[in-house]
């Protein structure tokens, strides 16, 4: 493995770019990109910089037979797991694939894992992206135990369709739900509230219901035909979707 081999590798390893890279040693991004082609070499003190900031030796950077790093010896490395792979396909500005694993690493591609991953598929324990999962998410589509997103999925969800244990959202689905049209256990929607507990405009309820227009069936299926017209005389036309998806929630509790 050549010299601009190995800073490119541990360049990219640490998901630095060719500028920031540079501007830590002083250098522009042209001068890092011969080094990494190996047009040219780096002087000896950027050398010994490099070995620095990366903790390998001058010795792994400059023998061309030794192709694993060791340590500098300037800071101790035991127990810093840390694992990089970006491919070499670009999508924009952003790798098509980037894994980044270790603490304190973010990874960020159109693909990306990691434990912080950010790219429009996102995998991570904090996660952000067109599609996310993880413990914490943000996304259109999240999936989480706290998600957040247009579509939010998990323990606590909000977005404009959330289903989780507590959802919030103009949409929601779950055991204790809160949003202008509210499915649940109880379910508290400001247009349409539907389930055992329900408090809404239009409230229906198996158990207990409080709004403008109420239906308590004692677990017997409502009045489809009345419940529909009281959706359509108490709810603003501006909300006709989500009304449309409410009549049909009916039939399904």
């Amino acid at each position: 493995m050549t010299l601009g081999e190995k800073i490119y590798r541990l360049r990219t390893q640490q998901g630095l770019s060719q500028e920031i890279f540079g501007e830590k040693l002083g250098v522009s991004r042209q001068s890092v990109s011969k080094w990494e082609t190996d047009q040219s070499v780096p002087e000896l003190d950027k050398i010994v910089a490099i070995s620095e900031l990366f903790e390998v030796s001058t010795d792994y950077l400059l023998k061309e037979t030794q192709a694993s790093p060791e340590t500098s010896g300037t800071r101790p490395s035991k127990g810093r797991y840390h694992y990089e792979y970006k491919s070499k396909k670009m999508i924009g500005n952003l790798p098509l694939v980037h894994i980044n694993l270790g603490i304190g690493r973010r990874a960020k591609g159109v693909i990306a894992i990691g434990l912080v991953a950010q790219g429009w598929f996102a995998l991570g324990l904090a996660a952000m992206g067109g599609f996310s999962i993880g413990i914490v998410s943000l996304g259109l589509l999240s999936l989480a135990t706290f998600a957040f997103g247009l579509i939010a999925l998990g323990s606590f969800a909000v977005g404009v369709i959330s289903m989780g244990a507590v959802a919030i959202g103009i949409f929601s689905m779950g055991a204790l739900t809160f949003g202008q049209f509210a499915f649940g256990a109880s379910a508290h929607g400001a247009q349409v509230a539907i389930g055992d507990a329900a408090s809404g405009k239009v409230a229906l309820g198996y158990s207990r219901a409080t709004g403008t227009y109420t239906q308590i069936s004692n677990r017997q299926p409502f009045n489809y035909e009345d419940a529909c017209r009281a959706i359509d005389a108490h709810v603003s036309s501006n909300w006709l979707f989500f009304k449309t998806w409410a009549k049909g929630m009916i039939r399904w509790f």
